[in-house]
């Protein structure tokens, strides 16, 4: 059994290749139709439904092929994967892309929306799940359920805004908030869901954490990883 095992991981490996190149495939094929003929048609849109589709038919089994096996290995991709390898990467083409003055300018309006406002967005989030769900749901689950939605894409936004034609300030305002609502959505998350599992009662798992923990988690967490950002972006710009 552990052999046919390894034979079947062998004979999935090389179609994981198949998804990226397909997807980038599609991507351009999309770009060209709606730049030609569907101006008014946004390309982030478009590229989310061809990906909702594609998932649920692997999902339903109408596809059955080696694309299918690509689409279905990314699928049960590790998250950790996502945040230490593709997502730094998204959040530093959309840095590098930034106009600093105008960033200073809408310095704290970006904070604003960042931090609190993902609070907000939490909390709404969190509403929704724990009154209209019919799952019962505890409000630490609740909130844990919220922060996981209450960032948005910043390559997504980006390229809308772009495509649009808005104002340059806004779409300073959003983008920069984009880059930064990623780490204030972890630490949510990881402050939330610490106190759903120590509400299960399971032993030695979860913490009981109190307001002011809290804020010092959030404060390191969020505050904290964006210093050491600023600290080696300014290291960088000196040595270069």
């Amino acid at each position: 059994e552990g052999k046919l095992l390894e034979e079947e991981e062998e004979f999935e490996a090389p179609f994981l290749v198949l998804f990226p190149w397909f997807v980038n495939a599609v991507g351009v094929v999309v770009f060209f139709l709606i730049t030609r003929f569907f101006h008014k048609l946004p390309y982030t849109g478009i590229m989310f439904i061809i990906g909702m589709v594609m998932g649920i038919a692997v999902e339903l089994g109408h596809m059955t092929d080696q694309l299918s096996e690509s689409i279905a290995g990314y699928a049960n991709i590790d998250s950790e994967l996502i945040f230490l390898v593709f997502l730094p990467g998204l959040l530093f083409n959309d840095a590098f892309q930034v106009n600093f003055h105008l960033f200073v300018v809408g310095f704290w309006q970006i904070m604003l929306l960042a931090f609190p406002g993902v609070l907000a967005g939490t909390t709404l989030t969190a509403l929704v799940g724990f009154y209209v769900f019919p799952f019962g749901w505890s409000w630490n689950l609740s909130m844990t359920f919220g922060a996981i939605l209450a960032a948005t894409d910043p390559v997504a936004v980006a390229a809308l805004l772009n495509e649009v034609g808005a104002p340059p300030r806004l779409k300073m305002h959003i983008a920069g908030e984009s880059m930064f609502n990623d780490g204030s959505s972890v630490v949510f998350f990881m402050i939330f869901n610490t106190l759903f599992l120590f509400e299960t009662g399971i032993e030695g798992v979860g913490e009981n954490i109190d307001f002011g923990q809290g804020v010092s988690l959030f404060a390191q967490g969020a505050l904290g990883a964006a210093a050491i950002g600023m600290a080696f972006g300014l290291g960088l710009l000196c040595v270069l």
